[in-house]
């Protein structure tokens, strides 16, 4: 079990996750589309900035700052449960 994590406004997270196993699933324009629809999707949602985006073999690294500072987890799980 990880540890909580102290949140708080105006700070930026880097984030690094892995979108997919092995596969090179976003080399496919398709994907990449969709990628793109989905920070589209989760930006409608929440209000945060994002910056530095990069995806890197199965993982995906960016930089994101919610506005509230409070709301990381749940930006988190929704793209994670929409990607």
């Amino acid at each position: 079990m990880r540890k909580e994590r102290d949140l708080a406004k105006n700070v930026w997270y880097e984030v690094r996750t892995a979108v997919n196993i092995e596969e090179p699933l976003f080399r496919l324009p398709e994907a990449k589309v969709l990628l793109h629809r989905v920070f589209r999707e989760t930006k409608a949602r929440y209000d945060f900035e994002m910056r530095g985006l990069r995806l890197e073999g199965a993982w995906l690294t960016f930089y994101i700052k919610p506005d509230d500072g409070l709301k990381l987890p749940l930006i988190m799980q929704w793209l994670k449960q929409t990607l």
